[in-house]
């Protein structure tokens, strides 16, 4: 399924075009999701990765040979006390050592605060970076932040989340299309009717509440009614809480027909509740960490729809906007809806 297509971008050729952002299509066109694109820059090749689909592909590639890029990019990761935010980090770090050698960054873990965010944003604006790559922890706090990187000349790109404020383009997959299809996935996995508990992530997350909208719109028509739909903060210990709490609430086996989680994290705990209480109800969940591809391969989740870490694309489209190449105000990373069938596609390829 996974193919690999090459498109040649020469230093010399960049030089004739050098007002024009030079792209070039690939002699082969990849159809589908699950496949890999393969640029090469001045002969360097460059992996943006199975969800990162052609189309978004050509918005990263670099304008000029990728040693001669230099400065200092910093990132902020939302938190490592979740496996998304440990694989931002790692995958941000390969990415800078593998396609940016004249390149210096400095990585800081946001902890899930808005507060220690903003004090990692002031820090690096004394230490004079010369772009932001974020995943902000909340929208609103995160305002006053930006402005002062603003203020500081500091360009911006967002992963995962965004900010109602000044940025230059967000890196990441559609939170309301990922919903969406969870919500379509789950209408044909009910065959249109059933109660269905929904556990949502953060109140204050951008991606909480677009998820919960695209759900909504999945599965509006149907004949399927949320009947819960308590927070747990994306934390698995919250998420098995919670189901504890349901299960205790619905006690029967008819009671629930299906579980709707906003992330595998508390799919986690979700289900080490029901194994607990030897339950068996069927699961749609966001993500597609490694340990959920495996719960599928298990029959401990029905369907998952990828929610991919946003790296090597944030890395490349901050660079980018560094060194003042034009991209788009949204790189949309693919979401596809992974089950037992098509599982052993994406297997490794997560990050986390």
């Amino acid at each position: 399924m996974k193919r690999t297509v090459t498109v040649m971008l020469t230093v010399a050729a960049l030089l004739l075009v050098s007002c024009v952002h030079m792209t070039q299509l690939p002699a082969e066109n990849p159809e589908g999701e699950g496949e890999t694109v393969l640029y090469t820059v001045d002969g360097e090749p460059i992996d943006f990765g199975i969800y990162c689909s052609e189309t978004a592909a050509e918005t990263l590639v670099p304008e000029k040979a990728l040693n001669e890029y230099t400065g200092t990019v910093g990132v902020i990761v939302s938190s490592m006390r979740f496996p998304y935010g440990g694989g931002t980090k790692v995958m941000a770090e390969e990415t800078l050592e593998t396609y940016f050698p004249n390149m210096n960054y400095v990585i800081g873990n946001g902890d899930g605060d808005p507060v220690t965010q903003s004090a990692l944003i002031d820090d690096y604006i004394a230490r004079g970076i010369d772009v932001l790559v974020i995943d902000p922890v909340e929208k609103e706090a995160m305002v006053p932040a930006f402005e002062r990187l603003k203020a500081a000349g500091i360009p911006v790109v967002c992963v995962d989340r965004y900010v109602p404020a000044d940025y230059e383009s967000v890196v990441k997959a559609d939170d309301v299309k990922i919903g969406q299809k969870a919500g379509e996935a789950m209408v044909e996995l009910l065959g249109g009717k059933g109660k269905v508990v929904e556990i949502q992530g953060a109140p204050a997350a951008s991606n909480t509440n677009d998820r919960h909208i695209g759900f909504a719109q999945g599965i509006a028509g149907s004949q399927i009614e949320v009947i819960a739909a308590p927070y747990a903060d994306f934390l698995q210990t919250r998420g098995l809480g919670e189901m504890e709490d349901l299960l205790q609430r619905f006690p029967d086996d008819g009671d629930i027909d299906a579980i709707f989680s906003q992330s595998d994290v508390m799919t986690m705990g979700i289900i080490q509740a029901l194994k607990a209480a030897g339950r068996d109800i069927p699961i749609v969940s966001i993500d597609a960490q490694e340990s959920a591809l495996g719960a599928v391969q298990a029959g401990d989740i029905d369907a998952v729809v990828a929610y991919p870490i946003p790296m090597p694309a944030g890395i490349f489209a901050g660079v980018k906007v560094m060194e003042g190449e034009e991209i788009p105000d949204y790189i949309e990373l693919e979401c596809p809806v992974i089950t037992k069938e098509n599982v052993e596609d994406y297997i490794g390829h997560s990050g986390y």
